[in-house]
């Protein structure tokens, strides 16, 4: 068996991400992981994760139309909220439950036009291993 120093990590300070140490918890208890593997649980590369959907009003609709969304899975990450709805027209659009996963979006129709009013929005996605 390898000797085993407890350091703290100030004392070279400049710890490797190869260094190991103890992590624990109630439930799993004392396990060994590396400075690295701890560090990539904060890295921003990764940590968020988006998705664009595009979505049309009822083309029949004179009054607010309720537009239907639900934001797909993507392995690796789990949903967190719904960004603002956009479009090219200037109508006003809300979303009914931002962090919903399955929801849908309000928008307003100028009086007597059935053009279909297209809008996307993006669904926000937090990496598993920190949501």
């Amino acid at each position: 068996m390898t000797d085993v120093k407890f350091m703290d990590l100030s004392e070279n300070n400049n710890p490797a991400t190869t260094d190991s140490v103890l992590i624990g918890n109630s439930t799993n208890g004392l396990k060994r992981t590396t400075v690295g593997a701890i560090g990539n649980l904060f890295s921003v590369s990764g940590l968020f994760n988006y998705w664009r959907i595009d979505a049309r009003t009822n083309p029949t609709s004179t009054t607010p139309s309720f537009v239907p969304i639900e934001a797909p899975d993507i392995p690796g990450y789990t949903f967190a909220f719904w960004l603002a709805p956009a479009s090219d027209h200037a109508y006003y659009s809300h979303v009914d439950n931002p962090v919903s996963k399955k929801t849908g979006v309000w928008t307003s129709i100028p009086n007597g036009d059935t053009t279909p009013r297209a809008f996307h929005i993006y669904a926000m996605y937090v990496n598993s291993k920190i949501a």
